[in-house]
């Protein structure tokens, strides 16, 4: 009996040995799953109110935060700006008991996009109250950028315009598509390569200063010209920021060296004609001027009518002549700019004393804010005379007879102020993006009988750009129009007009 009871014995003790083994293999196993588990999905817990409670070690990882930095933080101060209605989503999901699934992208403490496959659970109480939720992420980064960069590519290699993708620090390029290919010669290699590899003229520090408006978001695109081996490339450049948040540069090459040797044929034809118009036609309308002076004799009203009108219409034409000479002069950069230190004030004084005649058909009048003191400028007098003549003459034509013309000067830090605003007919938002452009007039009846060649905005805006400036507009039917040059300057007056009286100075 002794020895079956210890053996017995034995052997129990051998069997519970053997479930306890069991038991720390099982143990074991869900440890090394609960590893797995967080080696490869981000979890967060949070409360009803959307606050975080815990988080796993992946979740720090990623996202780049201490746990100190997490826990009690809103579950939205993760998720960028353009991603927040669907934290607003998810939280009604989890009031309406129903699980949450979806990709989101999410914000790293370093800005970086974090995009996951998320799946957001609702946990109950036993009372079926909505006590906290679970959320478990997938990152997904490294997928969706493959995914947006194939796409690019599907969609630019193609394309007839050659396409370059570079790194914006390295400018090395990530990608280059057939058309660049081509032209460059070079094959996969192209990834060893910059800018500075296909284009001879190409130097860093004048890119990153070129450049500089796009980096910090100023502008959403810039469009350039160069010129290498002989050939014109318009170049539209863009910045762009990765889903995985690396920032790149985009450039489109457009080879126009067959459309410039259009355009120069084109301009030195208008300007040969033209030169050989103007001529006869001032012969035509001094004559004209003397027979309508008396000089020839006595003229029947029906005569001295017609005549009128010939006059009248030799003057459009030499004003036409002038105007196209005058663009083809700047554009094949023939008229150079004469700067000089001017007063503006004096000059905005004479070109109201010049356009008072004008003014006095359309029974306008004129009045100036902010040219009691000097304002000193370096730029061309006669050329800003020209903009300011243009930009008069204009207000006049398009005024309600009764009313004034109000011209402006001011300051915005370094820069001058000219504005010239009018409350007439207004310009219809639909003609606002080409006003400046050549041979530009808005249609209506009332316009076309004003007259004027269509050229006078676009040699306004030329002037301005070469003194390094700029014009813009802001109109409204019914409601007037006011022109804004703005120019580069070095002044040297005192007490200023307020930027604000710029557009309400006529209030």
């Amino acid at each position: 009996m002794g020895l079956v009871t210890s053996a017995l014995f034995c052997g129990g003790m051998g069997y519970v040995m053997h479930l306890r083994a069991v038991a720390e293999a099982r143990c074991s196993d869900a440890e090394n799953q609960l590893k797995a588990f967080n080696q490869h999905t981000i979890v967060s817990v949070t409360d009803r109110n959307a606050r975080i409670t815990e988080v796993n070690e992946r979740f720090l990882e990623t996202f780049g935060y201490s746990r100190d930095e997490v826990i009690g933080q809103q579950a939205n101060a993760f998720y960028p700006d353009k991603e927040q209605h669907q934290f607003k989503l998810i939280r009604q999901a989890m009031n309406d008991g129903i699980p949450w699934t979806g990709e989101l992208q999410l914000r790293a403490k370093s800005g970086r996009p974090i995009w996951t496959q998320t799946t957001v659970f609702p946990v109950y109480s036993d009372a079926g109250e909505h006590v906290s939720s679970i959320s478990t992420r997938t990152d997904i980064t490294a997928v969706k950028q493959m995914q947006s960069e194939q796409d690019m590519r599907a969609a630019l290699h193609m394309l007839r315009d050659q396409v370059y993708v570079f790194d914006a620090e390295t400018l090395h390029y990530t990608y280059m598509n057939k058309a660049a290919m081509d032209r460059s010669g070079w094959g996969d290699d192209y990834k060893d390569k910059t800018p500075a590899d296909s284009v001879a003229e190409f130097d860093r520090s004048r890119f990153f200063e070129r450049a500089k408006p796009l980096i910090k978001g100023r502008l959403p695109q810039l469009t350039y010209v160069i010129e290498t081996d002989g050939t014109s490339f318009e170049i539209n450049l863009q910045h762009i920021i990765n889903v995985d948040g690396r920032a790149q540069f985009v450039a489109f090459a457009n080879d126009i060296s067959k459309r410039l040797a259009q355009e120069k044929a084109k301009d030195d034809f208008v300007s040969t004609v033209s030169h050989e118009l103007r001529s006869p036609l001032t012969s035509i309308k001094g004559g004209l001027g003397l027979v309508l002076s008396g000089a020839t004799g006595e003229l029947s009203d029906k005569s001295r009518s017609l005549l009128e009108i010939a006059h009248r219409n030799s003057d459009r034409l030499v004003l036409i002549i002038n105007d196209i000479l005058d663009l083809q002069k700047f554009s094949s950069g023939q008229n150079q700019l004469n700067l000089a230190k001017t007063d503006l004030s004096v000059l905005i004084k004479d070109a109201a004393a010049a356009n008072e005649a004008y003014c006095t058909q359309y029974q306008v009048g004129i009045r100036l804010v902010g040219t009691d003191e000097p304002h000193v400028v370096e730029c061309d007098a006669d050329k800003i005379f020209q903009i300011l003549n243009n930009l008069m003459s204009n207000a006049a034509k398009f005024s309600i007879p009764g009313d004034d013309i109000v011209v402006s000067l001011a300051t915005d830090g370094p820069d001058t102020l000219i504005a010239v605003r009018d409350y007439g007919v207004g310009i219809p938002v639909e003609a606002q993006a080409t006003i400046f452009d050549r041979f530009t007039q808005v249609s209506g009846q009332d316009r076309k009988s004003k007259g004027g060649t269509g050229l006078g905005l676009n040699i306004v805006k030329v002037i301005a750009e070469r003194h390094g400036g700029k014009v813009t507009l802001e109109s409204a039917e019914g409601a007037g129009s006011t022109f804004v040059v703005r120019l580069p300057s070095r002044h040297s007056a005192q007490g200023r007009v307020q930027d604000a009286e710029i557009l309400d100075a006529a209030q």
